[in-house]
Order: structure tokens, then sequence, then C-alpha cells
């Protein structure tokens, strides 16, 4: 077996060390001046959606040199098809003579060694080093594959650095369009209105069976799909949300399935959809009702073996991928109706899960109200806010056609209204005021359940910024005469949920 030169592995041993290209060069260049003495190093990247040569370090090059210059970029073909060769080659070389002068920043001048490089036949940049040394076209061309996969290296981190922080933004936006702190936040109604849901959410979030989550627009429906992904086994993987009703139709199988460069007109650079980015996790299809018949074609077919094409492509890809579905849509009579494939619909539809509206559950209300109140306190005015018993009276004799969602933009308004010193629930629901407190008192069966309700969700606190008596906005001594008075005894609530 043939052992490595000397300079090769240490030139790969410097770039298993280092992530960034700065770093990279650094140590390479090093090690390359002691092999081949040169004046100056210059590392280039190729753009290959743009068509251009971007400078992503250098030793010995003064930065002034690019500061009063813009870097000059070969004729695509001219410069791949020289690319292509594979080697170091020299100034004196009259073929590469034009690229090189192409590829080198103006002022600089000398003999140039270059040679381009490539990633598994991919051209990602070129390596121009200012030298005369006969021996550095051999030491170049030992370096340019370590210097090819230093720059995918660092492709790669900055790429990875870009999701990341994409991620955190759509976390960001989530938390703040689920009104939470964090998305392991416990379900507001989990053991009361949602109950039932819950413990059939228990039952499926184990197994990779297709979930369909049927309810009204704002009951809840991603929280539930967020449930059924954090108690799964893939709850390492990634969760990605798609909202089928608002992808273009012409569009749909691009986002879902990804596509090839050049398969259509603004496609300049392949894609990978959201089936492939979702491998290994879950995928949300929100609003699944409104996917275009083409689409729930393609959708069965991954559905059924797992397999898809990319738009453009002929290359069967797979992607190990759990379906949750959900709809505010009567999908059984659009099956009947022919707006959606039966087929498909017997395939997302293995564990349905009906969410009930935020009316079916008023009990969940105060707790959900309080939720609100403390977050939207918190963001815009810096201290949690709480709803009073007159606001919980209004809050669960409301309708709620928005169900959570509207609730939540409710006690918003009504925290903006307050200007930080209460809630104002009437103008923020847009009903009349009243005159007095009195009016507005419900009788003692309307009070009974508000008190139970704000007992069960503190389990039996009465006292404190969480206890029943700050949900309900009142005295706790004043609250404890009430219960006298009604005849409810605390302690029975005590481990209630």
């Amino acid at each position: 077996m043939m052992s490595m030169p000397p300079l090769v592995g240490a030139l790969w041993r410097e770039v298993a060390r280092h992530e960034d290209i700065e770093g990279s060069t650094v140590a390479l260049a090093r090690l390359l001046r002691s092999a081949a003495p040169f004046e100056w190093l210059l590392v280039r990247r190729w753009d290959a959606e743009r068509a251009r040569l971007e400078t992503v370090a250098r030793a010995g090059v003064p930065v002034e040199h690019e500061a009063r210059t813009p870097m000059p970029t070969p004729r695509r073909d001219v410069f791949l098809a020289w690319a292509a060769r594979g080697t170091a080659e020299g100034w004196a070389n009259r073929e590469f003579t034009s690229v090189a002068r192409m590829c080198v920043p103006e002022g600089v001048g000398g003999a140039v060694v270059a040679g381009p490089l490539r990633v598994e036949g991919r051209v990602v940049g070129v390596l121009l080093v200012g030298t005369g040394s006969a021996a550095a076209v051999g030491a170049v061309r030992d370096a340019l594959e370590p210097f090819a996969v230093a720059i995918e290296n660092d492709t790669r981190l900055h790429e990875l650095a870009r999701l990341r922080e994409a991620a955190e933004q759509d976390r960001s936006a989530l938390l703040a369009r689920l009104a939470r702190q964090d998305v392991s936040d416990a379900i507001i109604g989990a053991e009361r209105g949602l109950r039932e849901v819950m413990a059939r959410v228990a039952q499926v979030a184990p197994t990779d069976a297709p979930v369909l989550i049927l309810g009204e627009t704002g009951a809840g429906k991603e929280v539930v799909a967020r449930a059924i992904h954090g108690q799964s086994r893939r709850h390492g993987g990634p969760f990605l949300r798609v909202n089928c009703g608002a992808i273009p139709t012409e569009l749909v199988d691009s986002e879902l399935f990804g596509h090839e460069k050049g398969s259509f007109t603004g496609a300049i650079a392949q894609r990978k959809g959201w089936f492939e980015r979702a491998d290994g996790g879950t995928l949300f299809l929100d609003e699944v009702a409104e996917l275009p018949s083409a689409a729930q074609v393609r959708l069965l077919r991954v559905l059924q073996d797992g397999s898809f094409e990319r738009v453009g492509g002929q290359q069967t890809h797979t992607a190990d991928v759990r379906i949750v579905a959900a709809t505010h849509r009567d999908m059984a009579r659009m099956v009947r109706d022919g707006g959606f494939r039966q087929d498909l619909w017997y395939r997302i539809s293995v564990f349905p899960l009906l969410l009930p509206a935020l009316r079916e559950r008023p009990g969940d209300i105060p707790a959900l109200a309080l939720h609100f109140a403390q977050r939207a306190g918190v963001r815009l005015f810096g201290r949690p806010l709480a709803p009073s018993a007159e606001d919980v009276l209004r809050l669960t004799a409301y309708d709620w056609p928005g169900n959570v969602r509207e609730l939540a933009s409710v006690i918003e308004r009504a925290a903006i209204l307050g200007g930080g010193h209460g809630l104002q629930i009437v103008p923020a629901l847009g009903l009349a005021p009243t005159v007095g407190v009195r009016t507005v008192e419900a009788p003692s069966s309307r009070d009974r359940a508000s008190i139970e309700t704000a007992l069960t969700s503190t389990h039996g606190r009465i006292e404190g910024p969480f206890g029943a008596a700050a949900i309900l906005g009142i005295n706790p001594h004043t609250l404890r005469s009430r219960m006298r008075r009604l005849g409810i005894e605390w302690g029975q609530f005590r481990g209630r949920g």
C-alpha cells in the first residue's frame, strides 16, 4: 500500500481541524509555503447560480486590491471548460492565460499558478498562488482537493447557520402566534375540555399512523399536531407545517416534492421539497382539503410507498415522514361530491381526531383568558394582567366563532385598550357598556360555575398570582365568602385538573 506524501497528509489534517474557510486557508497556506514559497494566495468560490467568482479567503493579498477594483469573473463557459481539466497550471500555459487574468485581482502581477477546486466533479472554486517557482505547480496540485473540501465545509457551515437562523425565526413566529413561551408548554384544557382529545393523542402518538385533525378554524389544530409530534418517537426530528391552501396551484408539486434546476422558469437551482426536509420527522399538512386533484394523486403515492420524484427530475427519492393532516372542511361530503379523492381520504384518516370548538368547552375559557392576559400583559407592558370575575362571565357568555384564536386576539385588544392597567373586555368584544356592576352579574348558578372552573384550573388554590381569586379578579376573602354562601368546599378541588 502506497503511503501518502507528507505534504498531502499534513494538508488533510489541517482541513479536518477547521470548519471555516478562513481558518483552513491560514493553516494550508503555511504548509504550502514551506513546500513551495509564494508571494500570495487567493481562494475564490464559484457561485453557480450567479455564474461568478467571489473571494472567500486570502494570504498575502492586500485587501485594498479588492476594495479599489471589483473582482473580475471569466465567462461561464470559458471558466467551466478550463475547470474541467482539474489540474494546476502555470501562467505560461497559453490556454490558461485568458482565464487566469480574469481570476486574479487587478494590480497583482507576476507569475501565477492556479487550479480548479472540485468536489465530486462539481466546480466549487479556484485556487490562485502568486509564484514563479517550478515546484509550485506540483504543490498546488496536491493542495487542490484539500482546499476544495475546505470550501465545501465552509459552504455547509454557512448553510446550517442560515437554516438554524430561519428555524429560530419560524419558532419565534410560532410561539408568538400561539402566545406561548416554549413549544413544550402544557396545553390548556388538556384535563378538561380537551381531555378526550389528548387521551386519543396519547394513543396514536407512539405509532406512525397518519392522523387527520378535524375542527373549526382557530380551534388549535396545530397545537394538537405538535403534541402528537412531541409524544412520538420522531420528537427529535423536524416538525414542518405546510398551509396547503396558501400555495399557488402551479407551485404545489414544487413545494411538496421539490424541483430540479431548470425544470421551469425561475428554477435557478435544485430545491428540496417539504417531504425531503421533513425526513425523519412529522409533516403537518394544514388545510389538506385545499390540495388540487393532481397533487392529491402524488400525495397518495408518497403515502403508499414513501417515494416521489422532484419536478423536472427522473430519479426516485424516498422520505421517512409521518403525516398529520388537518382541515376545517366537511371532507366526508367533499368525497361524496367528488371534491376529494376517496382513496386519499382513507389513507389520511386512519386515525381521525375531532377537535371541539371553544363554545363547546366553556370551562376552558377562564384558564385560557388568564393565560392570554398574562402573556399579553408581559409582552405589551412588562407585567402580567388577569381578567376580573365580570370579564370571565362576559367571555364565557360569548359564542366565539373564531375559537381560541379569536379569544387570544380579543384579550390582546382588551389589554391594549386597558393601557396596561387592566382588561377592557366590553369594548374589545364590541359590546355596549352596561350601567353598574350588578347588571352584569349572573345568577348564582353561573357564579357557581365560574368559581368551580377557576378552582379546578388552580387545583383548589385560592390566593396568590395563580390562584382562583386572581383568575376571577376578586379579593380572596370575597371569594371565600361567596364559596361559603354557595356551599363550595375548596378541598374537593385539590389534585383535580
